[in-house]
Parts: C-alpha cells; structure tokens; sequence
C-alpha cells in the first residue's frame, strides 16, 4: 500500500487529475525510494519532446497541426482522430531498457467537453509509416488519407460527459504500451485517440489542449513515467 501511495504522489496525486480505465495495473511492493518519475510535458510550443496533430475525414488531405486543441470527433463521415507522440530518449536520466515501468500516463486538459456522453479509445500507432516518413507519421504531414493503423484494441479508454470539467487533467493509462516501448518488443510511434462508437448520426465533438496553446504550461500535453532502473 505504501508504494502504491508514493506512484500515485510521483504522479501529481489524484485531486487535479481523472482517470480513464485499463485492463490492469500490476503493483508490486518494493522500496519507494527506488522510484524515478520521468515527466515528458509538450510546453514550449518549440519542444521536440512531443508532437501532436489531428485527422479529419472531412477534410482527408488537409494536415491539422499547429492548433491550440487537438479535436476528437464522432460525427458520420466527419469523425476526428488526434494523435500525439513522446521522445522517450528525453527523459533524464535515460530510461534503460531492463528498467521495471510501473506507471505511465497520458495526460490531456479538456478545453471543451462532449454534448453528451462518450468513451474515448486509445491505441497505439503501429504503423506502417505513411509516405516513407521518417518516423511513423509526422507532426505537419499527418492527413486523414496517411494516418498510419494502430492496435487492434484499445490500450485503455476515458469517459466523459457534457458535465466533465474544463480546464483540467484526464489520464489514459497506457503502462502497457510504455512497457513494451521501453522493453524494445514495441516500436514508439505514439498513440491515436478516438471516439469508441465513431460515425454518430449527429456531431458530438470533445477538445483536449495541444502543445501549441501558447499560455498553456499548466495544461500541455504530458507523459508521466514511474520506473525503477
């Protein structure tokens, strides 16, 4: 129990942040001191820690980067994927690869809530890469028409209501992922978020904040790692 209270504390406690649902969270005890937080936060709009963007079927080859929120959409052929990616490697110190991930979490801010209530999926992107990109898309390349496929299921998925605060965290649990990414036997190519029952006959439309809201350094996008080396 100890050591659960102590990830929860590296993690910025739970008063200020609400959390979406996995599969499960293996906890063992061990000695809290042996704990690392790594907290990977997409602020100033110029970090090359994240990178974040957003699809849009309506508009299939338009690329959505550079926005102050990333949309997720449900809407008959005009549903909204954002997708958003971390540098693992910019976590100091350096994460190694036999190290023990306790905890990772997806951190986004709501800007504006669903008109009604809607469960959102989130899968990690597993390729292949779009046009030969570098990585497995880009941050100002991604369209509708290249965005790269994800896992088959989803790595954990978030609740919310047209009654969800504003202006404050939700978290995916995506350990699974950050396991298998640090590990080696998963390639870190980020994440998609998506509405779980997409193609919805009227528009229902949630905003989370993106790296490129400018005032936006207590709510930018962010990776919170807990491990042990």
């Amino acid at each position: 129990m100890a050591m659960l209270i102590a990830t929860v504390a590296a993690l910025g406690g739970v008063g200020g942040v609400v959390f979406g649902s996995a599969a499960t969270l293996p906890v063992s005890p061990r000695n809290a001191s042996a704990f690392r937080t790594c907290v990977l936060t997409g602020y100033p709009t110029t970090t090359t820690v994240m990178f974040d963007t957003w699809a849009d079927e309506n508009s299939k080859t338009s690329n959505k980067a550079g926005g102050v929120t990333v949309q997720v959409q449900s809407n008959t052929g005009r549903n909204n994927r954002p997708f958003l990616g971390f540098d693992l490697t910019k976590c100091v110190p350096t994460i190694a690869g036999a190290a023990t991930v306790k905890q990772a979490t997806l951190r986004l801010t709501l800007a504006g809530a669903p008109s009604a209530s809607r469960t959102y999926n989130v899968n990690r992107v597993t390729g292949p890469c779009p046009e030969a990109a570098t990585t497995c898309w880009t941050e100002n390349g991604l369209t509708w028409n290249n965005q790269p496929t994800v896992a088959a299921s989803a790595t954990s998925t978030l609740a919310l209501t047209s009654s969800s605060a504003t202006n404050q965290y939700y978290a995916f649990d995506v350990t699974a992922d950050v396991v298998a990414m640090v590990a080696g036997t998963a390639s870190n190519y980020g994440w998609r978020i998506a509405d779980s029952a997409e193609g919805n006959a009227t528009s229902i439309i949630a905003t989370f904040k993106s790296k490129d809201a400018t005032s936006n350094a207590a709510g930018a996008p962010q990776l919170v790692i807990a491990y042990s080396p």
